[in-house]
């Protein structure tokens, strides 16, 4: 039996796939810009990481993500591009939650907005209901590789750091994550995903 009592799962890269260069796409046809410039000119900098942390609002968010990229465009067009990042859920996601959800807590960890939230929680309503719960960084106004977003995810579930599997695709978030004595995964793939939690001692029959 596994020792391990709940598992974090990171959402987009892990639950359902995402591309930020939709976005790009989007707003390079709506505008007449070239793409080139777009994708140069953009970044994850500290206003964006604000966004995620609920620091700074959609409004303030836009204003400045128009000016550095050179765009005049509506709000929604910019809404409709940003939000046009989500594809669909990972091959055999739904079969992997139904079983761990019989034997684990189940929570979610995400970077996002609020923007973003509007879209992603109404796209993949059915999937995240296998969720106890899902911390968005712009609700607890922390983001990852933060100590305090694991920490409170850790103080929600009341489990110590070596009772929980965190899984993420981004090695960076991994690694902060493993520093905290928490068995952390980088996915790199669902199947690669289900046999490294085979080998922590987490039972995963149906999904393999």
């Amino acid at each position: 039996m596994s020792r391990y009592k709940a598992i974090i799962f990171d959402c987009g890269g892990v639950i359902f796939t995402c591309s930020f260069d939709k976005a790009l796409n989007y707003w390079a046809m709506v505008s007449g810009k070239d793409i080139n410039e777009i994708k140069n000119k953009f970044d994850f900098d500290e206003i964006f990481q604000g966004l995620e942390r609920g620091e700074i609002n959609s409004t303030a968010f836009r204003k400045h993500a128009l000016s550095k990229l050179g765009l005049k465009i509506s709000d929604e067009k910019f809404d409709k591009g940003w939000n046009s990042i989500y594809l669909d859920l990972v091959p055999g996601i739904k079969q992997l939650l139904q079983e761990l959800k019989q034997k684990h807590r189940l929570v979610a960890l995400t970077n996002t907005n609020e923007i973003h939230a509007k879209k992603w929680k109404i796209t993949f309503a059915s999937i995240l209901n296998y969720f106890e719960k899902v911390f968005s960084s712009h609700e607890i106004h922390a983001r990852k590789p933060e100590r305090k977003a694991y920490n409170t995810v850790l103080n929600y579930l009341r489990l110590e750091p070596n009772e929980v599997v965190f899984l993420d695709d981004n090695p960076e978030y991994v690694q902060a994550a493993s520093e905290m004595n928490i068995a952390s995964i980088h996915v790199t793939s669902f199947k690669q995903m289900v046999e490294d939690l085979s080998k922590l001692g987490v039972e995963v029959k149906s999904a393999v």
